[in-house]
């Protein structure tokens, strides 16, 4: 008669198991480790395989059988093993006689018919309670689905995260050193600005406090009138090239490209878009003409707040590129 492990046998470490009948026959094998108050077990096949979870009870499901091919039936043999922890005869034990072939009674096998329906039973048993958790599996699947549960993955689920999560640390710290590097030059570039800016003024107040040379009458006269007027004139032209440049480097950045394009465009296209004008605005700021050391400094200025620009781009590029390779 089978004896099912946790309802017939309690199952216990060191006990000689069989899958039962309606599932995938893997030979006998040993149970290693016992779980939930015997709910499910761990079993080590003699073939080499391993099975984590066989239920023996949890749920209602029973998934092995006691393995009795190693006992001789009647001798009593079974339990002594299951309690004192072995599973196989120790060395200088007797070979157990096979035991005796069943002899058919009259009128057909013996007990060949009851086996065969209770095997029938079992499996179709076995098979409703499956039909049962899978449905019950689906529908926890559609439940998590609904709330949007979002299940972490951890590093040793898949190397590839752990290594995407050490490039992105990674990325991050690079990240933090530029925008640190950033700030400092920007704090840098902000002393020289007031400190042109004080020398400006105070080169203002000295032209307003001095008396204004007088302009001789006659040729020498208009020539210092015309260059006057031209230095004004290049003055003016400087200060409106400088303002259009600056304002096409502020339209250089992701959020003005995005929000001016009417066309769906990916990330990569509007970090090369924003890099190309970029560059074109360095470009424009080398031939901007100058005559004065105040005129070199705005336009180094410009220039240094171009190729920070696009550093940062390229961090965020670098950032996101795991991300947009997935997409892609």
């Amino acid at each position: 008669m089978t004896k099912v492990v946790g309802r017939d046998v309690p199952s216990s470490v060191g006990l000689r198991v069989r899958m039962m009948a309606g599932f995938k026959d893997l030979g006998s094998g040993t149970v290693t480790s016992v779980h939930a108050d015997g709910g499910y077990c761990s079993v080590a096949w003699d073939s080499g395989s391993v099975d984590k979870v066989l239920f023996t009870g949890q749920q209602g499901d029973y998934y092995l059988e006691l393995d009795e091919g190693d006992f001789p039936a009647g001798s009593g043999a079974a339990p002594a093993l299951i309690g004192s922890g072995r599973t196989s005869p120790m060395a200088g034990d007797q070979p157990r006689p096979p035991s005796p072939p069943l002899l058919p009674q009259e009128g057909g096998s013996v007990g060949a018919t009851p086996v065969r329906d209770q095997q029938s039973e079992q499996t179709q048993l076995q098979k409703q309670l499956l039909a049962q958790e899978v449905v019950k599996l689906r529908r926890e699947v559609a439940e998590l689905r609904a709330t949007g549960a979002n299940v972490p993955l951890t590093s040793d689920d898949d190397p590839q995260i752990s290594k995407a999560k050490l490039e992105i640390a990674t990325l991050e710290a690079q990240k933090a050193e530029v925008i640190a590097q950033t700030n400092a030059q920007k704090a840098l570039l902000a002393k020289e600005v007031k400190h042109l800016r004080s020398e400006i003024d105070m080169t203002r107040a000295r032209a307003q406090a001095a008396e204004p040379p007088a302009i001789e009458s006659g040729d020498h006269g208009k020539e210092i009138v015309a260059a006057l007027e031209r230095r004004k004139e290049f003055e003016e032209n400087f200060t409106r090239t400088l303002r259009d440049l600056r304002k096409e480097l502020e339209l250089s950045s992701l959020k003005s490209i995005s929000a001016k394009n009417q066309l769906p465009i990916g990330v990569r296209s509007m970090i090369q878009l924003s890099n190309e004008r970029i560059e074109k605005v360095m470009e424009e700021a080398s031939q901007v003409p100058v005559e004065e050391r105040l005129h070199i400094e705005a336009l180094r200025l410009l220039i240094e707040n171009s190729k920070l620009r696009k550093t940062l781009n390229d961090y965020a590029e670098g950032i996101l590129h795991n991300t947009l390779s997935k997409v892609e």
